[in-house]
């Protein structure tokens, strides 16, 4: 039987009596088609390999920026959260607290940041590293802030603290006690007191209701910053008096504390504090504060220069001051 295929030539031969037919591959072209076959089978395996490896490199990336992510997060200190209401943790009894009726240190400042040029009173200008860098320190060494109603509370009325408590309070009502410490200290959960005079503040109303319903205690610190020694009494009454009636009506809070304005009393202002309804005071009168004199309340001034430093050593002598002299 004749055969179809030439095994010499590349096209099919034509018979006389029907048309020709394709033959079938050549060894070598079954040859090449194996090799082509067997080439891909490598490639898809090369690819699988690459695929495999790189996946797992992936992992290893992962695993490693969310360790990477989880030491940072460690090394950061995070912000503590916020009570249901809004204010900050601290504004309500935690469950660490506990009964205090011993001396608790408030701190005292005025403006934060850089004084202008030619300011009367540079020194009353504590720097903004230097404020965050102090509230850290704090927090580092266990203290917490409260406010001074809570620290009455405590006191008076069988509340509760923290085991290391103490108070910020800040005076006048300069803009960076709204712009700068209120997100400090929301930062650390903590609450503030701010002294504001009925008047001539550089914080707005909205300011400082956004204070107020972060947890800040409003104290009063009369009207005009006048010093209350040298006034009558009719005066006396206006800017003691006078100043609490406005913050409760604009604000709508009890302002409960006073503080003499540059830290300056007597006899007759201390009775004028006491008749106008307030139940404590705070002066300039260096140390911690007492239960047992709630209208003399003594203050740690924090300065410019003070830092961490000084503010160490301040708490340091009033721990000392409070044991020598009976607590």
């Amino acid at each position: 039987m004749p055969s179809d295929w030439d095994d010499d030539e590349g096209m099919p031969e034509m018979r006389a009596d029907g048309p020709a037919r394709r033959r079938g591959p050549s060894r070598g072209q079954v040859m090449r088609r194996r090799l082509v076959a067997l080439g891909s089978i490598v490639v898809v395996v090369v690819a699988v390999i690459i695929v495999l490896t790189s996946s797992q490199g992936d992992d290893d990336s992962g695993q490693a920026t969310a360790h990477t992510s989880q030491a940072k997060k460690a090394a950061k200190k995070t912000a503590k959260p916020k009570a249901e209401s809004g204010k900050v943790t601290n504004a309500t009894p935690q469950a660490d607290w506990v009964p205090h009726r011993g001396p608790v240190p408030i701190l005292e400042y005025h403006d934060l940041g850089k004084p202008p040029e030619g300011e009367t009173y540079p020194e009353l200008f504590v720097g903004r590293d230097d404020f965050a860098k102090q509230m850290d320190w704090l927090e580092e060494r266990g203290y917490e802030a409260v406010t001074l109603e809570q620290v009455q509370e405590a006191w008076y009325h069988d509340g509760k603290l923290p085991p290391k408590p103490i108070v910020l309070s800040f005076d006048d009502g300069y803009r960076p006690q709204f712009t700068f410490a209120l997100p400090t200290l929301k930062e650390h959960g903590w609450a503030g007191v701010l002294n504001l005079k009925a008047e001539g503040s550089d914080l707005y109303e909205s300011n400082v209701k956004a204070m107020i319903a972060a947890g800040w205690e409003l104290a009063a610190h009369t009207i005009h910053h006048l010093d209350l020694t040298e006034l009558g009494p009719e005066e006396v009454e206006e800017e003691v008096a006078g100043s609490r009636k406005i913050l409760q009506k604009e604000y709508g809070v009890p302002v409960n504390n006073f503080c003499y304005p540059s830290g300056k009393f007597d006899e007759s202002v201390v009775e004028a504090v006491e008749e106008a309804g307030y139940t404590g005071a705070t002066t300039e009168i260096s140390g911690f504060a007492e239960r047992g004199k709630p209208f003399e309340l003594a203050r740690l001034e924090i300065l410019r220069e003070t830092h961490v430093g000084g503010l160490a050593a301040d708490l340091k002598n009033g721990e000392g001051a409070t044991a020598e002299g009976g607590g």
